[in-house]
Parts: C-alpha cells; structure tokens; sequence
C-alpha cells in the first residue's frame, strides 16, 4: 500500500467511523449500530495487522538480500585470491 492509499483508506475509514459513532448517539439503543461499530473496530485491527506483517516480511528480504550480496562479495574476493595464488604455481 503506498502513501496516498494509506491516507485515503485512513481518510474513510474514520469518516465512517464518525458516521456510525453519530449514528450511534442518536440512538443508542440500536444493536446493529453497536454490531456496525465492533466489526469496523475488527476490520481495524485487521488491516493495522496485515500493514505490520507486510513491512515485517519487507524488512526482513531487505536483509536477507543485503546477507546475500555480501556474501557474493566475499565469495567473489575468495575466487580472486584464490586464483592469484594459483597464478604463482603456474609460473
């Protein structure tokens, strides 16, 4: 989800939670309303979940990646030793 995404899903989703708040207030008593209010709070929490496990995964194959270029690196610095070394036998 990108930037202007985030904002507009936050922008509705706190106008609708505004709505139903006001609705609520107007008449209290009504259980769909509270029915209306326990689900969005639930989909809340959904959604914050999801958006956190994302940018978990998105870190971690970040250095995961990073692990493996350094590693390349490496490797890549052994071969050339490696290969000076077996230069001087050849001679």
């Amino acid at each position: 989800m990108n930037l202007l995404q985030s904002q507009t899903y936050n922008l509705w989703f706190n106008w609708l939670a505004d709505k139903i708040m006001e609705w609520k207030d107007a008449k209290p008593l009504n259980k769909d309303l509270r029915n209306c209010i326990k689900a969005m709070n639930e989909i809340g929490i959904f959604v914050n979940g999801l958006r956190t496990e994302v940018e978990v995964l998105h870190k971690r194959v970040q250095l995961i990646r990073q692990q493996k270029n350094e590693l390349i690196q490496k490797q890549q610095e052994e071969i050339e030793q490696l290969q000076n070394k077996l230069k001087q036998y050849e001679i």
